[in-house]
């Protein structure tokens, strides 16, 4: 019976471990493919994310890659930077912060180049109504701004992919679209890249001694594109010749928090830890062994310990270390008046004026430190009062 119940035990544990090591599998899994990471993010290794695209200028050796985790405000950049901000909300874009504006043109001023592309847009979607007086439009600031043109070619309720063409012959001439969204363009500094039907999908301009580059759609940087139609040229012609290349993770609201070890390095707080590690030493080797070895007349080799204080001395030393010399009286009253106050033999009067006696008694300690005088007192109380007898129930 006993065989049975160790070999069930044995078995249920391996159960429970091939499970908790399938589910750490499958997180492992989720997290490789990246789709718990938004749209666009160069963490995502499925056709929605970018990460072929980073991992590919990453292995270029004149290239300095990197991603952003921390809040754009605290961003410095320096020159020669590529700055990719892909994946926005167009229906956020026409109405930036002040924050945002002050970053992308600090960018720009040391001579940067900021790539920014939106989600695919296949329906029409409505500017909300907010509180502009910390934002800045982007109409008046950058001279240009967003549309949504109607009637895109639809198949069994789906948008097909549309052809966007350039004139450049630099550039490819023709990829693949897939968004209703376009520029409009405020300023004749914006020239046009890509466009269909005379739209404006992909634009740029100088701005300080930088450079801006919009794009209506971020598909062509996607894995899937760079997997079933990837546009090399296009690609050198967003990076620039910069080599300096920041892809932006912070608008997505991935942030990364700084570890326990980071902050111990920016702090240098190494030696507080180092003496920790030197105080547990000496604490372990005073345990494990004396600093001064014993004398010879110390300890008994061996033999049994036994103590000179019987159990009452150990009883009187253990209450003097718990209860304080002035409630001494009040607690052994206390003890007296539970034990005895269901007992017939003694009176109900006489548990009253214990107690009574036990304050009083406890109240004069503080001053004068005599609890015998005060236990003298209560012993006359219960002599004079009396106990009932058992047999005859008579006051003795």
């Amino acid at each position: 019976m006993l065989k049975n119940k160790t070999i069930a035990g044995v078995v249920m544990a391996l159960l429970l471990l091939f499970f908790a090591v399938g589910v750490a599998h499958l997180f492992v899994l989720r997290f490789e493919s990246g789709d718990v990471y938004p749209a666009y993010s160069s963490l995502r290794s499925d056709p929605l994310g970018t990460r072929a695209l980073y991992e590919s200028l990453e292995n270029i050796d004149s290239l300095s890659v990197d991603r952003n985790y921390h809040l754009l405000k605290s961003l410095t950049f320096e020159p020669q930077t590529t700055f990719f901000y892909l994946g926005a909300s167009a229906d956020k874009f026409n109405w930036v912060s002040e924050e945002m504006i002050e970053v992308f043109d600090r960018l720009t001023r040391s001579g940067g180049r900021l790539v920014l592309t939106f989600l695919p847009v296949t329906q029409t979607y409505e500017q909300k109504a907010a509180n502009r007086s910390h934002q800045v439009s982007i109409k008046k600031h950058w001279g240009i701004g967003t549309a949504f043109k109607e009637n895109l070619p639809v198949k069994d309720d789906k948008h097909l992919a549309v052809e966007a063409t350039s004139k450049r012959k630099d550039l490819p001439p023709v990829i693949s679209w897939h968004t209703n969204l376009y520029f409009e363009l405020l300023d004749s500094a914006w020239q046009t890249l890509y466009s269909y039907e005379g739209l404006p999908l992909i634009v740029e301009r100088p701005f300080g001694k930088g450079s801006i580059l919009v794009c209506a759609d971020s598909y062509f940087l996607s894995n899937e594109a760079l997997w079933s139609e990837r546009h090399p040229r296009l690609l050198v012609w967003l990076i620039g010749a910069h080599s300096k290349i920041i892809f932006d993770e912070a608008h997505f609201g991935i942030y990364k928090q700084p570890s326990v070890a980071q902050l111990i390095r920016r702090y240098r707080f190494h030696w507080v830890f180092a003496a920790l590690a030197v105080l547990a030493l000496l604490f372990v080797w005073k345990s494990a062994a004396y600093f001064v070895p014993p004398s010879a007349d110390d300890g008994l080799n061996g033999a049994e310990v036994v103590s000179e204080k019987d159990y009452t001395q150990g009883l009187i030393a253990l209450l003097r270390r718990n209860i304080a010399g002035s409630q001494i009286l009040q607690v052994c009253a206390g003890e007296w008046v539970q034990t005895f106050k269901k007992s017939k033999r003694i009176r109900g009067i006489t548990l009253e004026r214990v107690r009574g006696l036990a304050e009083t008694g406890t109240a004069d300690l503080k001053k004068s430190q005599d609890p015998v005088k005060e236990y003298r007192k209560i012993n006359k109380v219960i002599n004079r009062d009396g106990v009932y007898s058992r047999s005859r129930g008579k006051r003795i």
